[in-house]
């Protein structure tokens, strides 16, 4: 039961990224709008890479559950996957046509501060750990979910320093008061 509701929660998760690709395709097509590329930050799809190994090992490694999942346990992940979905899609409406899959600057970009963004300045990444926290706690052993976690936050902190480097290069007065003010991905972390 709690396989087929993860999964679930992931479709609806992913809705929401394929829904905004595609209206972001969309939107730039009939505008015949084409941004220029002011800045790419390559060493985020290093960091890519490693959330997805972390997000492998929660779904790879799995304990039994002879007895079933305690409901509190499964009431608690469906309620963080829950608020993970929205945030995530509050997110990505707040970004609009900014959305892209790689870290790109353009030279149209606007520095995102509200919705979301005025409580963490990488929402995106703070609900796909929060999706991850949520699918490793039902699924997954201790050892991969803890060792998942280390790896996706590794991967996390690399997207989101090569992020925050080329947001300082094009914002470099807003974002830089931006940073001070509001934490990264998690609420300690700046």
């Amino acid at each position: 039961m709690a396989l087929g509701i993860l999964v679930l929660c992931w479709a609806l998760y992913g809705l929401g990224f394929v829904w905004q690709h595609l209206r972001v395709r969309r939107r730039r097509a009939a505008e015949g709008k084409t941004s220029r590329r002011l800045f790419l930050a390559r060493a985020s799809d290093c960091g890519l890479l490693l959330e997805a190994a972390g997000l492998g090992l929660v779904w790879t490694f799995r304990r039994p559950h002879p007895d079933g999942i305690p409901g509190g346990l499964l009431l608690a992940a469906l309620a963080l996957a829950a608020i993970s979905i929205g945030f995530g899609w509050a997110a990505l409406r707040r970004l609009g046509q900014q959305w892209r899959i790689r870290a790109v600057v353009t030279d149209d970009h606007e520095l995102i501060t509200s919705g979301p963004y005025a409580l963490v300045r990488h929402p995106i990444y703070a609900s796909l750990a929060g999706m991850l926290l949520a699918t490793g706690t039902l699924l997954a052993e201790g050892w991969a979910l803890a060792l998942g976690l280390a790896i996706f936050l590794a991967g996390t902190e690399i997207r989101v320093r090569a992020e925050d480097r080329v947001l300082a290069r094009r914002f470099p007065l807003t974002f830089a008061a931006y940073r001070r003010s509001v934490p990264a991905y998690l609420p300690f972390l700046r």
